[in-house]
């Protein structure tokens, strides 16, 4: 549990604050780490503290490829290969708790942001498709990073659809 305390938002285990938990995760420490450095820390005080930040935080006023950098790494037109070169820490954050939404089993930080950047792409193939806008302020950043990246990555929404693994998406998206 999350409680306020003068200092800020704390874990209810350990008064361990949300955002030290959350830029322990940002420099790379793993779920382990945490709960060796942080021992009176469970699994689920941690990943309520990283909703807590994600739901709580804003994305940073900057210019897109600031906060979020992807580039296309694939050989050639039909070859799209999307590396993340450039990530702000609430980005990362509120990418993982995306992530961790529909993946909760998986502890690895670094394969829920990428799950919650797939996640993100595809709620914006739906918006897309549907004339709807998108979301969030996350998935407006996603958007305009991909098609710096990508410019035509939407040209092909069945294509994108198949490469994103649309059908997984869909099912988890239907079994919440």
């Amino acid at each position: 549990m999350i409680e306020r305390r003068q200092s800020g938002f704390v874990t209810t285990n350990g008064l361990v604050p949300v955002d030290t938990i959350c830029a322990n995760i940002g420099k790379g420490k793993t779920l382990e780490a945490l709960s060796r450095i942080y021992p009176k820390l469970t699994d689920e005080d941690v990943y309520e503290a990283i909703h807590f930040y994600s739901d709580n935080t804003n994305i940073p006023m900057a210019d897109t490829d600031k906060i979020l950098q992807l580039v296309n790494v694939g050989k050639g037109a039909d070859d799209t290969i999307i590396e993340v070169t450039n990530l702000h820490q609430v980005v990362y954050i509120k990418l993982v708790a995306t992530g961790h939404y529909f993946y909760p089993q998986e502890s690895n930080f670094a394969k829920l942001m990428n799950q919650g950047l797939r996640i993100c792409c595809l709620d914006n193939v739906i918006a897309v498709e549907s004339e709807q806008e998108f979301d969030t302020e996350l998935h407006v950043l996603v958007n305009e990073a991909l098609h710096r990246a990508v410019p035509d990555i939407l040209t092909d929404i069945e294509r994108t659809k198949k490469d994103l693994d649309y059908d997984e998406y869909i099912q988890r998206r239907n079994n919440d």
